[in-house]
């Protein structure tokens, strides 16, 4: 499976890997990209996202692992019964009702990605629920 930079890559020349999916009405079926034990939920595909977009998930995601830790690489993913383990941490950039808190050790709702990148407010109140996350992770209470 490609990257997320390669995704992006791939798109700006053209090359569509896969084909734009309709609104599903599966409870079940989310556009999403899961970096080991982080799982992200995207209100539009990978390869819609423009690119200030993408770099502001990839720091989004990047600040929550730990600060010695390598970046890893995502894999896309739309469905949960696709996953073969339980993520810790759940981001969801959706404004949808999709009832996902009891499945995961730790979700955060935040604003979708292109008005998230508008806003400082909504930043700072992303970053500190990121922080509290690290926070509550480190001392094992996760």
């Amino acid at each position: 499976m490609f990257d997320t930079k390669s995704s992006y890559i791939l798109s700006k020349l053209g090359i569509q890997r896969f084909q734009r999916r309709k609104k599903s009405t599966n409870p079940e079926d989310f556009f999403g990209l899961l970096w080991n034990d982080i799982l992200t939920l995207l209100d539009k595909s990978v390869n819609e996202l423009k690119k200030n977009e993408l770099d502001l998930l990839t720091k989004i995601v990047k600040s929550a692992f730990e600060d010695d830790c390598e970046m890893p690489a995502s894999k896309e993913i739309s469905n949960f019964k696709l996953m073969h383990h339980k993520p810790k941490l759940l981001i969801s950039f959706v404004d949808s009702k999709m009832e996902v808190g009891k499945n995961f050790h730790y979700v955060i709702k935040t604003k979708p990605l292109h008005i998230l990148e508008q806003s400082i407010n909504d930043k700072k109140i992303l970053w500190s629920k990121i922080k509290e996350f690290k926070n509550e992770s480190s001392t094992g209470k996760l």
